[in-house]
């Protein structure tokens, strides 16, 4: 047993360090969503992050593609709360810094709001410009609930 232990440890230690490694030499840990929704209130998705509180829609691989040749790397980003209601998105910020390299910040738009039954009703909205290609953690915070996540920026293919 103390065998089993033993290799059973050493085992988790390599892979940690492997993954730490892989993530330092150029790959980016993009967080994964879920297909459950927090909320029943919420629309249906493949790539759920958060809670009922503050949640968001992943992209699906973890790739921020952008809106299109002169905005590489601007693009939308939607954010649900259970009970939100158009007016207190001013309590919503959001930050993004990236992680592979050194950069100025992500400029976020003013936060505002959308409507479509589609989204479930009402939603915030703001729009992220990444500077550059890379490696981003997105901080979120509304009304004392906190949520982080990362994407990897890259150009559109033209």
């Amino acid at each position: 047993m103390g065998i089993t232990r033993f290799s059973l440890l050493g085992l988790l230690m390599f892979f940690t360090s492997a993954g730490a490694f892989a993530a330092e030499g150029g790959a980016c840990a993009w967080t994964r969503g879920t297909s459950q929704a927090p909320s029943k209130s919420f629309p249906p998705s493949e790539n759920w992050y958060g809670t009922e509180k503050l949640a968001v829609i992943l992209p699906k691989d973890g790739t921020w593609l952008g809106l299109g040749p002169t905005h590489n790397f601007r693009d939308k980003l939607f954010l649900w709360s259970k009970g939100f209601e158009a007016g207190s998105e001013k309590n919503l910020k959001i930050a993004g810094v990236r992680l592979d390299a050194t950069s100025p910040p992500a400029v976020i738009s003013k936060p505002t709001n959308a409507y479509a039954e589609s989204l479930g009703g009402w939603t915030m909205l703001v729009l992220v410009e990444f500077p550059s290609a890379g490696c981003w953690q997105i901080t979120s915070e509304y009304m004392g609930e906190k949520l982080t996540f990362v994407v990897q920026a890259h150009a559109r293919a033209t």
